[in-house]
């Protein structure tokens, strides 16, 4: 799933290349992933200019000129592409915005269809609950927030850390990338976990995103930029996807292990 860096590198290309377009028109091809009617995104949003493109926690956001916002998630294995006309669109193409004076067209692909595409009045009316009850930002939260967040809770961290509630933006890469970082097991109860080591654990958490978002984000499985080319963090990961080789600080097997349904990559050795 596209976290956090792969949202805020998709949203600076988009702020870079078609902020300041008009659109002319949305086609939808499937109202499978649509959290809004059909006819509203696409009658709403025609002939409307995109005044801000942005990003909160894992949505992205395209201010309209008509005092609308376009929002996308891209659930597990959306891409936003820019496509031009003379490529042919394949049946996973469920979106296709196009542009006045533009050939061509921003699409919105997902395989699986877990992702969604929504309008709303502005960004307070007609939010969905998941979108309207994100927890802070990780790049811009203060440090005694963060802790106090943390510190009052029982959970695992790692679990804690997934809960966009308390946290937006963060997924499986991040939160594994960054625990280790900052030395500390996802296994460990929050509330356990003394404050010098949650404010390292932020720093560690500041620290992975600006690199992996310096570095396009990190391309697995289906995350591309718009323009077709790859993130390169992947290639920088310590511990997610890494089980069973060496810890890059100490050689020790990374292990993986399940919490709370979701993998966790740790190295037993650094972490504690």
């Amino acid at each position: 799933m596209p976290e956090l860096p792969e949202v805020e590198t998709i949203v600076r290309w988009l702020q870079r290349e078609i902020q300041g377009f008009v659109l002319s028109k949305i086609e939808i091809r499937s109202e499978a992933i649509l959290n809004s009617p059909k006819q509203e995104i696409e009658s709403k949003t025609a002939g409307t200019r995109i005044q801000r493109v942005f990003r909160k926690g894992k949505y992205l956001g395209m201010d309209l000129s008509a005092f609308n916002t376009l929002w996308v998630h891209l659930g597990m294995t959306g891409q936003l592409v820019w496509l031009h006309p003379s490529k042919a669109l394949d049946s996973h193409v469920h979106a296709l915005i196009e542009f006045e004076g533009k050939s061509e067209r921003l699409v919105y692909r997902d395989i699986r269809k877990f992702g969604s595409i929504f309008l709303t009045k502005g960004r307070s009316s007609g939010i969905p609950r998941g979108l309207s009850q994100l927890g802070p930002e990780p790049l811009e939260l203060e440090s005694r927030e963060f802790v106090r967040i943390f510190k009052e809770r029982t959970g695992r961290i790692k679990s804690l850390l997934l809960n966009q509630q308390l946290l937006a933006g963060l997924g499986n890469i991040y939160a594994d990338e960054s625990l280790h970082r900052a030395g500390i097991d996802p296994r460990r109860r929050s509330f356990r976990i003394p404050q010098s080591r949650l404010e390292a654990l932020l720093g560690s958490v500041r620290e992975v995103l600006e690199e992996a978002i310096a570095s396009g984000g990190s391309t697995i499985d289906d995350y591309l930029h718009p323009d077709g080319t790859q993130g390169t963090f992947q290639k920088r990961h310590r511990v997610y996807g890494r089980e069973n080789q060496p810890c890059p600080v100490c050689q020790t097997k990374i292990r993986r292990l399940v919490i709370a349904g979701r993998s966790s990559h740790f190295c037993p050795s650094c972490q504690k």
